[in-house]
């Protein structure tokens, strides 16, 4: 299946490259059609070239073509090399050279001089070529051509070549094509995905996550977590729907705080008595700084712990949460 698209609207010059997709494993000649930017290779034309040059190695080998076992030039899937690649080109005054070779320092040095790559790994042949004064990558394997940056195209040769691939400069003068025409004249400018809309629960616990004092520079204690989870959970129906968001964030967080209520903290993470403090009010709306019900004993609590009884703990702490409760209910009154 080869697909492309040409455009002469001129509203997406991107889809003025022709650009086609994998076939079997037929990679180099989907990579010479795109480089050439023209259909004009196919599978028979590429085999008659790999047979030719079967050919002339046997002649050149003589005797000793047998052990030197069969043709490397294609395979029954469709793969050819990079021999019959190079003398495909020739039709074109084309050739291709080893960014590797020694003389080729300018083009490994600073990539960008270049006008078009071929890149090989294994069995695996893509282009990346420039349009007018833009970069692209012509995979066949992906769905359309690639854009990039100057700067990403220097790092990316140089990541394929970390990881093993050969690239080889594409020197000549390549064919006029209607893209590289096109895009000279209109550059590609990419548009902005567009952001996931976050659901109504989604967009509470990220607004819990604030009000618990919370940032996207570390990671939710458990405990924040589970209260995130409640508070999340209130707004849900049995089947699955939100409730009417008629109900403030503050009365859903003072709901949060009621349901903590039933679980009394084990001795060693009683609440700090320095974290009892009022809560702090903004003109849009009470954000709680810091959270007791969440805070983290000090050593001045863990001494004064063991010295009382668990149930005298268990009760300093519910007054604790209920002069919280009260503090919340204050600012509320005070707002309105």
């Amino acid at each position: 299946h080869i697909s492309f698209s040409r455009n002469m609207s001129g509203d997406d010059p991107i889809r003025s490259i022709i650009f086609e997709r994998q076939e079997a494993a037929l990679c180099a000649q989907h990579a010479l059609n795109m480089l050439i930017q023209d259909h004009v290779f196919n599978y028979e034309s590429l085999k008659m070239v790999a047979t030719q040059m079967d050919q002339l190695e046997r002649n050149l080998l003589g005797e000793n073509a047998v052990a030197a076992g069969p043709s490397e030039n294609m395979n029954a899937s469709g793969f050819f090399s990079i021999q019959v690649i190079q003398k495909a080109l020739e039709a074109y005054s084309l050739q291709l050279v080893n960014i590797d070779h020694p003389s080729m320092a300018a083009y490994k040095a600073d990539p960008i001089i270049g006008r078009a790559y071929i890149c090989n790994l294994g069995e695996h042949w893509f282009v990346i070529r420039r349009f007018g004064n833009q970069w692209f990558e012509l995979n066949s394997v992906k769905t359309g051509p690639r854009l990039m940056t100057n700067t990403y195209v220097i790092e990316y040769l140089h990541q394929l070549s970390a990881e093993g691939y050969s690239t080889f400069v594409v020197q000549g003068e390549l064919p006029a094509s209607e893209a590289d025409q096109f895009i000279t004249l209109c550059p590609v400018v990419l548009k902005p995905s567009p952001k996931k809309e976050l659901g109504p629960v989604e967009k509470f616990v990220k607004s819990v996550g604030r009000r618990l004092g919370g940032s996207s520079d570390f990671r939710d204690s458990p405990e924040e977590r589970e209260l995130a989870i409640a508070m999340a959970m209130s707004m849900e129906t049995r089947s699955g729907s939100v409730v009417n968001t008629e109900e403030s964030e503050d009365a859903m967080l003072k709901k949060a705080i009621e349901m903590s209520l039933e679980k009394v903290p084990e001795p060693h993470s009683a609440p700090d008595a320095a974290n009892d403090q009022e809560l702090v009010t903004s003109s849009e709306t009470t954000e709680i700084m810091e959270t007791p019900i969440l805070s983290t004993p000090t050593p001045s609590d863990t001494s004064s712990s063991e010295s009382s009884t668990p149930r005298d703990h268990n009760e300093e702490v519910r007054k604790k949460r209920e002069r919280l409760m009260q503090q919340v209910e204050k600012k509320k009154e005070e707002t309105e």
